[in-house]
């Protein structure tokens, strides 16, 4: 069943409990895996038991360690509608394109291996989209925070539903609602006409998701919105709160200049420069407070440095007079004025201070 070679494509039985897999599926199920064993049976036992049954699944596995290949074989003997390939760890960028490359269905919605989804998660999705016509239909969902077994279910399509997409993309851009490309569907020659992709590994790690569902966004003719949680994120707070990520504020740099030209280039910068100038403020802040993250094992003398070199970064100092400043708290605010003031050291201490109290808040 498991030939082991990159880039092995396997095609499974073309029927499932003896209903025949139709040739053009509605919906492609697109799930990246790496290292998930303990929770990949939880999402895959979801993916098989949608309602709408004109679906393929591909499974993606991107180099695994551990038993997550075991797992994927033994849904795959039940159930013809799995398509499973197999490459050498490529990144989640690769992963989600080798899916996207694979896919026939009409529709594309990507999944996370450690996460799950509810039994009607493609035929609500897809009504949806038939119902408006629409390129590409944002659910709500519910985060599964694991520390404290919490479930919080923000509310995306009460928001806005029923207004133009561009409101969404600028509180996207302003980091009023998540980038995530797994409660969407994307209509696939949408995906093709545009030439939309992931960006790979060393171009945007960590901000892969928004990279895409920002320039989904961007050419859909419509967004339509599914006012349910249908997407279940597991999520565990202490390791997001806590985990340091290198070369983050230089990610988000890359990503602001590519949409800053990418919206130059489609005529759209003008509605969007304000909220685009927001993003690049509050990543600025948000790379700094990451420098003091507990799991930041570097020297003080080290956090130190970076702070003084993304506080010194002109596009992010240039737009800090440029923005509103009521789309930030009041931490935020001051932590901007002391930026302004160039009190480095006390931009230093201050965040120390903003970030123990998140991570202090977590715990609780």
């Amino acid at each position: 069943m498991n030939s082991g070679k990159t880039g092995h494509f396997r095609s499974c039985k073309n029927f499932v409990k003896g209903v025949i897999t139709l040739e053009n599926p509605a919906v492609s199920l697109l799930v990246a895996v790496y290292n998930t064993e303990a929770f990949l049976p939880n999402c895959l036992q979801s993916l098989i038991s949608q309602t709408l049954k004109n679906i393929e699944i591909i499974i993606v596995n991107d180099g695994s360690t551990d038993g997550s290949q075991k797992i994927i074989d033994h849904y795959a003997r039940k159930d013809g509608r799995i398509k499973t390939i197999q490459q050498d760890n490529q990144g989640l960028g690769a992963v989600r394109n080798k899916g996207i490359e694979a896919a026939s269905g009409e529709y594309l919605a990507f999944i996370d291996s450690d996460d799950w989804i509810e039994p009607d998660y493609c035929q609500s999705m897809y009504e949806k989209a038939k119902d408006e016509d629409a390129d590409l239909v944002i659910c709500d969902y519910a985060v599964e925070i694991q520390d404290t077994e919490k479930t919080v279910c923000p509310d995306i399509g009460k928001n806005y539903e029923g207004k133009p997409k561009e409101a969404f993309m600028k509180d996207l851009l302003k980091g009023k609602v998540s980038g995530f490309s797994w409660n969407k569907l994307y209509r696939r020659s949408l995906t093709e006409r545009h030439k939309l992709v992931f960006p790979l590994r060393d171009e945007l790690e960590n901000i892969e998701d928004q990279y895409f569902s920002f320039r989904c966004l961007l050419y859909a003719n419509t967004a339509a919105f599914v006012t349910k949680p249908l997407y279940h994120y597991r999520v565990h707070l202490s390791s997001i709160v806590q985990k340091y990520q290198a070369g983050l504020f230089e990610d988000g740099l890359a990503l602001y200049e590519a949409n800053l030209d990418c919206l130059t280039k489609h005529g759209e910068l003008p509605a969007l420069k304000e909220a685009l100038h927001v993003f690049i403020v509050n990543h600025g802040c948000i790379s700094i407070l990451n420098e003091c993250k507990s799991r930041n094992k570097n020297p003080s003398i080290v956090k130190y440095k970076n702070i003084r070199s993304i506080c010194a970064c002109p596009e992010f100092r240039g737009k800090i007079s440029a923005v509103d400043m009521s789309a930030f708290d009041s931490k935020k605010k001051l932590l901007l004025m002391l930026i302004r003031l160039r009190l480095m050291p006390a931009v230093y201490g201050f965040a120390a201070i903003y970030q123990k109290m998140i991570e202090h808040r977590m715990k609780k």
